[in-house]
């Protein structure tokens, strides 16, 4: 009979900070910049996580704390961090990024909230659910953050997401059967991190902005669009509010 028990089990190390509130698990780069501006964390208040290699923040607002901790890259390196999060005691997550955007009326700017992702990804099928468990974003989580959203007059669109470890083989063929079946976006990490959190038994949600668009089978960058930045500026606004009344 084969044994799937884990030789090696997430766990705090030295130095770890503990997590006893909500946090935002950016998946961004550039994005961490905006998060540490809106919360007002000095630059030289800012630590490093040794394992897997992070850099993190935290403070207080009217009494709520609030941590940033990024930035994973793809679908193993974001379950990686998913998993080391939840052992130093994350039990609420919002993550925040960028996606392409796989349907005409989703611009630049605009914001997808992923509610489940069809997983191209290899990171997802190490983990087998528990019976009655779900890959899929958190309720309340996903209600919030569309709430909110649509309070600061975002665009934005809820549903299913394509997740894939290939940038460079978002394929027109693909891309244009996904969009056909309704799927919203395309990232690189939501399946894998709803997995972890079903796995694990934690509440995981969140929201992207929009950064290019692809369902013309002709790719529109927003990188060089200084309205793509301005929305993620006013976005990443909003995920430190979401992320206060989580």
């Amino acid at each position: 009979m084969d044994d799937d028990s884990a030789l090696i089990e997430p766990r705090r190390i030295p130095g770890d900070p503990e997590i006893d509130h909500p946090i935002i698990l950016n998946l961004f780069d550039p994005y961490f910049e905006f998060l540490r501006k809106d919360l007002k964390v000095k630059k030289s208040a800012l630590k490093r996580v040794r394992f897997p290699s992070m850099t993190c923040c935290s403070t207080s607002i009217d009494g709520r704390k609030v941590s940033v901790f990024g930035t994973p890259l793809g679908a193993p390196q974001a379950a990686l961090v998913l998993e080391r999060l939840i052992a130093m005691g994350a039990k609420k997550v919002l993550s925040f990024g960028c996606c392409g955007s796989l349907q005409e009326g989703l611009g630049t700017g605009s914001l997808v909230v992923p509610t489940e992702a069809l997983s191209e990804e290899g990171t997802s099928a190490h983990y087998p659910l528990p019976a009655g468990r779900t890959a899929e974003a958190d309720e309340k989580i996903t209600r919030l953050c569309l709430a909110k959203s649509r309070e600061k007059k975002f665009k934005t669109a809820a549903g299913k997401v394509w997740s894939t470890d290939a940038l460079f083989r978002e394929t027109r063929g693909k891309t244009r059967k996904y969009s056909g079946m309704g799927l919203l976006a395309v990232e690189m990490e939501m399946s894998a991190l709803f997995t972890v959190a079903a796995y694990r038994g934690i509440r995981l949600g969140g929201f992207m902005v929009v950064s290019d668009e692809l369902a013309s089978l002709n790719w529109k960058t927003g990188f060089l669009n200084p309205l793509f930045w301005m929305a993620s500026k006013k976005a990443a606004r909003l995920a430190v509010e979401i992320c206060l009344n989580l």
